[in-house]
């Protein structure tokens, strides 16, 4: 995390006053770990699972340990390695649900469920942003009425002024290889790139990436919320936090998962400088100040996220 925050502006004048104090996150995941560098900023937790049955006794957990990296990108303090490898909003409060089981699978069913619930508990809190790092097959594996379903739940969540960040999926180059969750039109697709960092196998994550153009669907806002992925960052050998703490603290994972983490934290920090601001601002103001990496649309969107710029934007 210390590599993207550098990247990405983080440590400018224009970001360090902000860190997402007080701006609810949702998450939807694998589950989220007691870990120090998220003490204290676990509002509520909830699972879609059948591992509810066997962890009663616990207030949140993750069983995987996807969902605990995630957080940790979104929303680490970096009380273990000071502030090493804090996240992009470290002071953000989080609402976790778990979808995904013990082997990182999940369904169209437990997502609805989740879903569902955030929509419900967003009425309790003041919930703005909700984090997909998670994908699905594509849309013609999927049951076409929970589909719909899906669509109309992200559509009352915009409505609602909840803004969803989906990661675009690790099943491309090739064209039309989005995750169905990130080609809603109601969302920011996030897609992987590293800039000129690579990692020490030479494998970076914008090499399989998912690839638009997404499919039109039932949102209808601009034209261009339908040219998918919106925005690319990084997200090649992520450094946070780990869900076996006691072991190590801190894992390295690569993905489209660990991309968009960091555009949630950015709209975390972006909500708490101006509350007002509403999805479609925020995502227009994303969008034009990303850098061009002069790569086609539909492997870059409208380009790399930056922070800093993000933050000394005038509406």
């Amino acid at each position: 995390m210390d590599r993207v925050r550098r990247m990405l502006g983080c440590d400018s004048k224009e970001v360090l006053p902000y860190t997402g104090k007080n701006v609810y996150v949702g998450v939807l995941d694998s589950g989220v770990a007691t870990h120090p560098d998220l003490r204290g900023r676990i509002a509520e937790f909830q699972d879609f699972t059948d591992t509810a049955r066997h962890r009663g006794a616990y207030p949140y957990y993750d069983d995987n340990g996807h969902g605990t990296h995630v957080c940790g990108i979104l929303a680490g303090s970096g009380l273990a390695s000071r502030g090493r490898y804090r996240g992009i909003a470290p002071g953000c409060i989080l609402i976790c649900g778990k979808v995904l089981d013990k082997k990182g699978s999940g369904n169209l069913k437990n997502l609805l469920k989740g879903l569902k619930w955030m929509l419900d508990i967003s009425d309790i809190y003041p919930i703005r942003i909700l984090n997909i790092s998670i994908e699905m097959d594509s849309e013609e594996n999927l049951n076409k009425d929970e589909l719909r379903i899906l669509k109309r739940y992200f559509r009352l969540l915009w409505e609602k002024g909840v803004i969803i960040v989906a990661a675009a999926g690790n099943k491309g180059p090739e064209p039309m290889t989005l995750s169905p969750i990130g080609e809603c039109a109601g969302c920011i697709c996030v897609g992987c790139h590293d800039g000129s960092y690579r990692s020490a196998n030479g494998r970076v994550c914008s090499e399989y990436s998912g690839r638009g153009p997404g499919r039109a669907d039932i949102m209808t806002d601009t034209v261009n919320m339908l040219k998918k992925p919106d925005i690319v960052a990084p997200g090649t050998d992520i450094v946070s936090c780990n869900h076996r703490y006691n072991i190590t603290p801190y894992v390295s994972k690569s993905g489209t998962s660990m991309s968009a983490p960091i555009v949630s934290g950015a709209c975390a920090l972006c909500l708490e400088k101006d509350p007002r601001l509403t999805n479609i601002q925020l995502r227009r103001i994303m969008l034009n100040t990303a850098l061009d990496l002069e790569e086609k649309w539909s492997a870059q969107g409208a380009g790399m996220i930056q922070i800093d710029q993000i933050l000394s934007y005038r509406c």
